[in-house]
């Protein structure tokens, strides 16, 4: 273990030699190790990337937590900058910033990064090129050495910030579409689960290819809504922050039907909505604006005082809660 955790430091100290390069290819083809080189990063990074901000609550108790879940040894002056984001994710963030290293050109393996159930991630790509996770979002990336092109794998939602790099063009993949850019600021939300699939243009300019072979091209302020169910297509000028507020921490709904706002709240909170009366679902709209860390209860409470309907909702942790509409 000694051997393995001096390997893991030279590597992110960038301090690697070419036969440690090569023993560290060998070694993260196990799925167990390319997690372990993960948690390195991340203490690693915290450590050194993050400002830390005032605790909101009493930092020993998030230390006791961060000491009874150490599984291998990390010098305890690591751990307390780690600590310190944890008491920054109380509000409602999380951060990650992956990195790769100068002398990595012969290493190239491809990155996924999961966001959590509570938070967000913010994500550095090699590139530099910023990218907000949803939570529970997947991405997967390999900007490894000879690629002409920047490819990202998205399974969810995420708002992209693209460095511009007119020489490797960035593509978006996700299981309906493939949206290329160049450098531009955008939003995408497709799961696999979802019949939609979403592009929202901030700046710039992106070609919103579906997978059936048909190409828009999007200008900003515009939304493209593929729906695979009844095959069609709505490009449509849009306010772009209804879109893009919740990597700000805030859930928006301007004039939105139940059913709509049921499926952004299922989006942001770890539930799933069942209407026992299918018409409450486009029969009332409602507006409002609510910040990440309101309960989904509150939510529930505050949607009731504008639209007459009961409310039940049956826990079913660690699968999806259950809310019925009636």
């Amino acid at each position: 273990m000694d051997k393995i955790k001096h390997l893991l430091i030279h590597f992110l100290q960038k301090n690697s030699s070419n036969e440690e390069l090569e023993e560290m290819e060998h070694w993260l083809k196990e799925t167990a190790n390319r997690r372990m080189l993960s948690s390195y990063q991340k203490l690693w990074v915290w450590s050194g990337q993050l400002k830390p901000r005032k605790p909101q609550i009493e930092f020993e108790t998030i230390w006791n937590k961060i000491e009874n879940q150490r599984t291998f040894h990390i010098p305890r002056h690591i751990w307390k900058y780690a600590a310190v984001l944890l008491l920054c994710l109380n509000i409602g963030w999380g951060a990650i910033y992956l990195f790769q290293q100068k002398n990595q050109s012969t290493l190239s393996q491809s990155i996924e990064i999961a966001a959590g159930q509570s938070a967000n991630s913010i994500i550095t790509l090699p590139d530099q090129s910023l990218v907000y996770l949803h939570p529970g979002s997947r991405l997967e990336y390999d900007f490894g050495s000879g690629n002409d092109s920047r490819d990202v794998f998205l399974d969810g939602e995420a708002y992209f910030e693209v460095e511009k790099d007119v020489k490797r063009p960035f593509t978006v993949h996700t299981s309906k579409a493939d949206i290329r850019v160049l450098g531009t600021k955008f939003n995408v939300f497709d799961t696999r689960e979802s019949e939609i699939a979403q592009t929202t243009l901030v700046e710039g300019k992106v070609e919103f290819t579906t997978n059936y072979g048909k190409s828009y091209i999007l200008k900003p302020s515009q939304m493209i809504e593929l729906n695979t169910e009844t095959k069609t297509v709505q490009l449509n000028q849009v306010n772009t922050e209804l879109y893009t507020a919740w990597k700000d921490g805030k859930i928006i709904f301007r004039n939105e039907s139940l059913g709509n706002i049921a499926r952004k709240l299922e989006r942001t909170y770890h539930v799933k909505f069942i209407f026992e009366n299918p018409d409450l679902a486009s029969a009332y709209e409602f507006s409002g604006t609510f910040h990440r860390e309101t309960s989904i209860g509150e939510v529930l409470q505050m949607l009731q005082i504008s639209i007459p309907m009961d409310v039940k909702r049956t826990e079913r942790f660690p699968e999806p809660d259950l809310i019925y509409l009636k």
